[in-house]
């Protein structure tokens, strides 16, 4: 039986962008190319459209 991982949503993206940012003391831009290299493998549809949907609405919002 296959399990299909929940998506994650803008809102995990956002926290996980802030951590990224307060812990590393990372501008908003250094903390996407840390995502998309680490987490992304530096392949922004590695998971999906859903998650790089997402993944770019947190970036808006978090660009306000």
């Amino acid at each position: 039986m296959v399990k299909h991982a929940k998506v994650p949503n803008a809102d995990y993206f956002k926290t996980y962008l802030t951590l990224v940012m307060e812990h590393r003391e990372f501008t908003l831009q250094e903390a996407i190319d840390f995502m998309v290299e680490s987490y992304f493998c530096n392949n922004i549809e590695l998971y999906g459209i859903k998650p790089k949907q997402q993944f770019e609405i947190a970036i808006q919002q978090l660009s306000v």
